[in-house]
């Protein structure tokens, strides 16, 4: 099988890069299934430790290794890999500088038997190696030290003085700690300065070198220049801490902001911010346009709270964190103002607005991910009343939300539970003859309206219209069932019910389904496949609005089942106009539960005990 085209161009940056024995085919094959690996979220550190093993560590291998892998995965992936790379080096490097520092002490040692031949092998190891090497004398002062070294401290060629003071006077200190401590070895990450100012960072290894009675006589240090691992690091973990698209911090790095903002103790305004109607962007202007959008967001709103804290934590959110209590009305038309002139993108004038949600903190020992979650909470409170909305944090409010979204959520847990049941309740006609028995779901102290509401949220209506539909038609007795929003618009309704009625053996005839009249007009179509099948078919729900009449006219409706009646006098007396109207169109009228000899005189046919 032919190698993947990543394979192809990794192979081939690894060949400009550096040399290694290996066969351009044989590098392509392991390169792939290494590629594949880290597709499975599988060895990244282990692969890069595999290109040092097999010596890809030229000066560019690792960067442009990241380079040809960045468009194909993600940042933490690349990290591992870097991270493997970087250890294997570093180990590496110390395995080698081990092998000089040894070579040095047997160098010193053979000096006595064989002063000429020590000498050579010394200066061919100081003269070759690419490790950066400085002999001390016991007081800290320089007694030699290699090209590789004045190299990597940006001389061109061998200065009086090597180290710039500040350094020769840290690296003379660690000599003498390390005498007084009787450490031998001492290895480091140093910040030494070039003699052009600019910083190196380096790996060094400081040991002693004693003499054949025991004592110190030198110091040698090994020195290794990582400043390149270094920066690719610091990166790495800018673009863990970064939203790329707009430069702003993401949510972690908003999270330790928050965390210290509180910690200082001081009044903090937090703004949830959600941008309306970004997927119409997006859905006619194009993904790009989007993007365009949140990057001109993002910019407006530094532009205009430029003492805050922004940054972006969601596809189309983010969080402004003000110190102080600040007016949140003023805040909010601020925002607003500024975002609402348009930005031109593909010749259309685009201009957004937010919807937000304020919550002031006070720290220390607020947890910030709870002032988080009050922002988010209060935002989907604001955006409940619309677009271009804003809300206050309301402590009473959210403890409600949060009991009921608590109790949504444990919804899939009560469905495997078997929590939820169905009950019946007889429907008569109004002459007092029973009619059939009306299905109903319960949830502990959870009414049907309730339940139902919590699986349309959840997701879950089909398979709350399922256990109610096979327990209805396993009763073999003529039955209603209210459907929800979601379960009478839902395309696979009219196969649902055709499953069930052939599994119970039961009569379409039998089976009243009402649906909710809120679902119109997207539901017409399975009234009318419903009642294809036989099934008789309502509406519930009704309150007489024009576009529930307009699809009594339209569809073949068996029935209406009345909202809760209204109590304003007006209203009611529009209902017992409206259902003489209905009952005279052939539609059957269901009322209730409530006061038979009220709904009796309303004119209902038939009421709900």
């Amino acid at each position: 099988m032919a190698p993947s085209p990543l394979a192809q161009r990794w192979a081939a940056v690894l060949i400009e890069s550096a040399y290694s024995p290996m066969s351009r085919r044989k590098l392509t094959q392991h390169l792939d299934e290494h590629a594949a690996r880290l597709r499975a979220g599988q060895a990244a550190v282990a692969i890069g430790e595999w290109l040092v093993r097999k010596r890809f560590t030229g000066p560019d291998s690792l960067r442009r290794t990241l380079e040809v892998l960045a468009p194909e995965f993600p940042p933490e992936v690349l990290g591992a890999l870097a991270s493997g790379y970087v250890r294997a080096t570093r180990d590496q490097l110390f395995a080698e500088q081990e092998k000089v520092k040894n070579a040095l002490l047997k160098a010193v040692e053979d000096a006595q038997r064989d002063l000429h031949d020590s000498e050579a092998r010394f200066a061919q190891v100081f003269a070759s190696t690419a490790v950066g090497i400085a002999i001390f004398d016991v007081h800290g002062s320089v007694v030699e030290a290699n090209e590789a070294l004045a190299g990597i401290l940006g001389h061109e060629e061998m200065p009086k003085e090597l180290f710039v003071e500040a350094d020769a006077v840290a690296l003379a200190s660690a000599c003498e700690r390390m005498i007084s401590s009787s450490v031998d070895t001492d290895r480091r990450e140093w910040e030494l300065t070039r003699n052009n100012g600019d910083t190196v960072w380096a790996n060094v290894v400081l040991s002693v070198l004693r003499g054949s009675d025991g004592l110190p006589k030198f110091h040698v240090a090994l020195i290794e220049d990582v400043t390149e691992q270094r920066m690719l690091q610091e990166w790495l973990r800018h673009q863990s801490l970064t939203d790329l698209l707009t430069g702003l911090p993401n949510r972690a790095a908003f999270t330790d902001r928050l965390e210290s903002a509180l910690a200082s103790g001081l009044p903090h305004t937090l703004a949830y911010l959600d941008v309306d109607s970004l997927t119409i962007v997006n859905d006619g202007l194009g993904y790009v346009a989007g993007d365009a959008v949140l990057v001109e967001v993002a910019r407006r709103l530094r532009v205009v709270l430029p003492d805050a804290v922004v940054a972006r934590v969601g596809g189309d959110e983010f969080v402004v964190l003000i110190q102080g209590s600040p007016d949140v009305a003023a805040l909010a038309a601020m925002i607003d103002e500024e975002l609402s002139e348009p930005v031109y993108l593909e010749g259309a004038g685009v201009a957004v607005s937010t919807s937000i949600g304020f919550v002031h903190a006070v720290g220390p020992g607020v947890d910030p991910l709870v002032v988080l979650r009050r922002a988010h909470s209060t935002l989907r409170r604001a955006e409940a009343g619309g677009k271009r909305q804003w809300a206050i944090y309301d402590h009473e409010a959210d403890v409600v939300d949060r009991a009921r979204f608590a109790r949504i959520a444990a919804m899939p847990g009560a469905f495997e539970n078997g929590e939820i049941s169905v009950e019946y309740s007889p429907v008569s006609w109004v002459s007092g003859s029973s009619a059939f028995v009306e299905a109903s779901v319960r949830w502990g102290a959870s009414r049907h309206d309730e339940v139902v509401a919590y699986a349309d949220a959840l997701g879950l209506a089909s398979r709350l219209g399922q256990l109610v539909l096979q327990d209805a038609c396993s009763r073999g007795e003529p039955v209603l069932v209210r459907l929800s929003p979601d379960q009478s618009r839902d395309p696979d309704l009219a196969a649902h019910v055709r499953s069930n009625l052939r599994a119970c053996a039961f009569p379409a005839s039998s089976l009243f389904l009402a649906l909710d009249v809120r679902a119109m007009p997207d539901g017409e179509e399975n009234l009318e496949v419903l009642h294809d099948m036989g099934v008789h078919v309502l509406l519930h729900e009704f309150g007489g609005g024009f576009a529930g009449l307009s699809t009594v006219d339209r569809s073949p409706v068996w029935g209406v089942r009345l909202a809760r009646p209204p109590s304003e006098r007006l209203a009611r007396q529009g209902l017992s106009l409206m259902v003489p109207l209905l009952r005279s169109a052939g539609v059957h009228v269901i009322g209730g539960p409530g006061d038979r000899d009220e709904l009796q005189a309303l004119g209902v046919d038939l009421v709900v005990s």
